[in-house]
């Protein structure tokens, strides 16, 4: 081949390469633009889709949201009647007590103990027997504040407060009538030592007094003074005084309240902020998100326009520069023309998925705002629960005694304010840390060091206490004590902690004698390992279990009450005497957190406990509802998959339990906000898939999927549901939040 000929044929294989990258750019220009018809098509099907779902919405599931308000609002007419009843034979019993329905009456009964100014043993062993009901039944009119307004709800509550105010007073006053004279109202085992023991229905009063003598000629050396060792028998507690507190004339009072009396004063008590949207039902949550996802469509979509509109202003200049240079190369304008032509629009995910990523940062958010900041040893009561009272261990100075004079005429000095003086003790001691990996000491320096321990041990009271067996205790507790002036409990003065797993025995030295509580992880037990839900088979009712990390219990719904039935692994007798007794939903709650078993996690429990799954509260409760609903024709359980699937997503398995004789196969259900669907994947798959079964409809939530999918004896069961069964299923997994915590 030539010169000549080699350059034609080097031009020809130039044109072709041309032509090839010419073909290649109208490729990439037709795909993009078919990429683009095609995202239009899909958004526009997405769209109306979701229009033709919220048309179902707005005929079945209205009337499904319809149906559980009225079961809610029977309820409620249920517990009003029920309280009219309570009040009538209240006012016929005429016992002089007030009604704890009736504000005005607590208001009136709180005000006339303040005025009486009796406030003797006698008269606090009254006090407790009357005042104990009333708070037991005010804690619960507080718990069920939705059936009230929102001014009775604040009455109640205020009212509650000031009763327990009034009962912790009396408590002070009367220890201090007591000491002021301790000639008639103690018993003397000698000249010397006075004692007092009272046990009142929710207290236990010890009191230890030693009566100084006239004192002798001191002698030349003094022997070391002994430390003071008081046992409390009826408390289990016992206490040893350092050697630097004369025993000879000091006062030791012990008392033990079944009802804590202070935690409620402290600002880690209480939830900071209420979760948003706590009762909207699904379907106006469905109709203000299907306007949102308008919203947010046509917010793309003129993101989009605008930036089409960009693109084409931009070709139409690079165009008419190339049409006004033909006689120039203009590569570096013809690549900009070709990346024109090709560009996309920056990535806007559909309108769904964004309500969900902002639903789940407002979620966050939400219990960002519900944490507390503590201070250094600061007890956390949102993290952890004061259990079994609280402990009163003080030192107090002896009040003036009544002076007897001549002719039956006795003498004592006014002490103003009339009320208990503590003895001043309070060392601040912290044991040093241990050394730092690494860090050799000899063994002369290791003996000089515990020997500077010790020896500052020696300065602090020694307190033992047997832990009672009314508290389920399977952590390790916490003992702290109560600083007055700052409301709030603290272990900072706890030192030399020790516990005895085998004998339940806490020993500790303290350098302050203040009011001592004994802490419990509040939810130990948690997350859930596994739950079960499913028709009594020797009843009418419905069982549910609840399997924790440490315990299993079970609970049998029937009617309007629930009854605890067993309690497996339990590491005491606790909650014992409550097997198979009926109580309301929020009464056993109430039962099961005093005595640290707590399965009833708050709406902000994501900040103490790990590996949760929290879900869509309006989705979930609604999930609830209709789980309640159907409790009596299905068998529900925990579902492993349950965890991955999102905060907008719950998995469970289901199978129908009507037909005893055969028992069907379990399937997993998966609920969201907008549907309900039964998997064609199973509980032991290898992976999950979110693909529903064949033939399958659209269903707005699990209701309804029952009303076409479940069999006929099924959709009979769940609507001859009573009313009361169904609520009390539905508040009692309204507390266990099984699908947010497995």
């Amino acid at each position: 081949m030539n010169k000549k000929e080699r350059e034609a044929w080097q031009l020809e294989r130039l044109e072709e390469w041309r032509a090839e990258m010419e073909a290649e750019k109208q490729a990439k220009l037709a795909g993009a633009k078919e990429k683009r018809l095609a995202l239009a098509r899909e958004r526009a099907e997405l769209m109306a889709k979701d229009n033709a779902e919220q048309e179902i919405r707005r005929d079945i599931l209205a009337k499904t949201c319809n149906l559980f308000h009225k079961f809610e609002k029977k309820k409620f007419e249920f517990g009003r009647n029920k309280q009219l009843q309570a009040e009538w034979q209240q006012y016929l019993r005429c016992d002089g007590l007030p009604d704890p329905r009736v504000v005005t009456q607590m208001n009136t009964y709180i005000h006339v103990w303040q005025e009486s100014g009796v406030c003797d043993d006698d008269e606090l062993d009254r006090r407790f027997l009357e005042t104990l009901p009333m708070l037991e039944m005010l804690e619960e009119f507080v718990a069920n504040s939705r059936q009230y307004t929102a001014l009775q709800a604040q009455s109640y509550n205020e009212v509650r407060l000031a009763l327990r105010e009034q009962l912790s007073l009396a408590i002070q006053c009367a220890s201090f009538t007591i000491l002021r004279d301790l000639e008639h109202r103690l018993t003397w085992s000698s000249i010397k030592l006075a004692t007092y023991h009272r046990e009142f229905k929710g207290l236990k009063l010890n009191i230890w007094v030693a009566v100084p003598l006239p004192t002798k000629k001191p002698k030349p050396v003094e022997s070391e003074p002994e430390p003071v060792e008081l046992s409390f028998p009826s408390m289990s507690v016992a206490v040893k005084l350092p050697k630097i507190i004369d025993g000879s004339c000091v006062c030791v009072r012990a008392a033990r309240s079944s009802i804590d009396l202070l935690s409620e004063n402290s600002r880690s008590y209480h939830l900071l902020n209420e979760i948003p949207n706590r009762y909207e039902d699904l379907f106006i949550f469905n109709v203000k998100e299907h306007i949102e996802t308008y919203k947010i469509k046509k917010e793309q979509d003129e993101i989009r326009n605008k930036f089409y509109k960009e693109i084409r202003e931009k070709i139409k200049e690079v165009e008419n520069f190339l049409k006004a240079n033909p006689y120039t190369k203009n590569e570096k304008e013809k690549d900009e023309l070709d990346n024109l032509n090709l560009a996309e629009p920056p990535f806007l995910p559909d309108p769904r998925t964004s309500i969900s990523e902002r639903n789940a940062l407002d979620f966050t958010k939400y219990l960002k705002s519900c944490m507390t900041r503590t201070r250094t040893g600061e007890i956390n009561l949102r993290k952890y629960r004061i259990c079994s009272g609280v402990l009163n261990l003080d030192l107090l100075v002896t009040p003036p005694q009544p002076k007897r004079m001549k002719g039956g005429i006795f003498l004592t000095t006014l002490q103003l304010p009339k009320q208990l003086q503590p003895m001043k003790y309070q060392v601040q001691y912290r044991a040093p840390s241990p050394p730092a990996p690494g860090v050799t000491r000899t063994p002369e320096e290791i003996e000089a060091e515990l020997k500077k321990i010790e020896a500052q041990y020696e300065k602090l009271a020694l307190v033992c206490i047997d832990l009672p067996q009314n508290v389920m205790w399977t952590d390790p507790p916490v003992v702290c004590q109560w600083q007055e002036p700052r409301n709030l409990w603290t272990s900072n003065y706890i030192n030399d902690y020790k516990f005895n797993e085998d004998k339940l025995t806490v020993q500790f030295r303290t350098g302050v004698l203040w009011p001592i509580g004994i802490a419990t992880l509040r939810y130990g037990n948690m997350p859930y390992q596994g739950w079960d839900m499913k028709p009594d088979p020797e009843g009418k009712g419905v069982i549910i279990t609840v399997t924790g990390v440490c315990i299993t219990v079970t609970w049998l719904c029937i009617g309007n009450k629930v009854q605890l039935k067993w309690i497996a692994n339990a590491t005491t007798s606790a909650l014992k005497e409550h097997f198979n007794k009926p109580y309301n939903v929020k009464r056993m709650v109430q039962i099961m957190r005093e005595a640290a078993c707590d399965f009833f996690p708050d709406f902000d429990a994501h900040n103490q406990i790990e590996a949760t799954c929290p879900k869509e509260w309006v989705m979930e409760r609604h999930n609830y509802h209709a789980m309640a609903f159907l409790s009596r024709a299905y068998n529900f359980q925990w579902s492993r998959w349950n965890v991955g699937a999102g905060n907008r997503s719950i998995v469970m398995q289901i199978r129908e339990a009507v037909d005893k004789q055969r028992e069907a196969k379990f399937q997993l259900l998966q609920v969201t906000p907008q549907r309900a669907t039964i998997l064609k994947c199973m509980e032991l798959s290898q992976e999950f898939s979110a693909e529903p079964i064949v033939g399958l409809q659209f269903y707005p939530d699990l209701f309804t999927l029952n009303m076409s999918y479940g069999s006929v004896d099924a959709r009979r069961t769940s609507f001859n549901m009573k009313y009361r069964l169904v609520e009390t299923v539905f508040d009692l997994l309204q507390e266990l939040k099984v699908c947010s915590y497995s």
